[in-house]
């Protein structure tokens, strides 16, 4: 992992100062810890830098598919980070969600859109 964290920050042209800044790290040493391999990051932290920079979860673990997220891969890693994450209360209602009858998903969708444009 160490080697892609290093491709990944070449690949966006920062140093590791700006890599760190822009992730909240107040010094470039935890990913020069990372890149030399001295630390594994924990997943807390890989999945900062996968919503940070828009990187492919999959990519940044194990080296599968493309470094960076396409639209799809995005819907996929925020249901990932629902499911693998500590909100007890968004895990019930996705899986809650996922069990009901396909005709509802288009109530609750129609729900949903008015809740983002302040109708409800």
């Amino acid at each position: 992992m160490k080697d892609r964290f290093k491709k990944l920050r070449k690949e966006l042209g920062l140093s590791r100062d700006e890599f760190a800044k822009k992730l909240g790290l107040k010094s470039r040493g935890k990913i020069e810890n990372i890149e030399f391999g001295r630390i594994e990051p924990d997943e807390t932290f890989i999945k900062l830098v996968c919503k940070v920079y828009h990187v492919n979860y999959h990519w940044i673990i194990d080296g599968t598919g493309d470094m960076f997220k396409d639209d799809d891969s995005d819907a996929q890693s925020i249901v990932d980070s629902i499911m693998y994450g500590d909100n007890e209360f968004a895990k019930d209602i996705l899986v809650r969600f996922a069990r009901m009858d396909e005709k509802y998903w288009y109530l609750i969708s129609d729900m949903i859109d008015s809740i983002e444009r302040n109708e409800i």
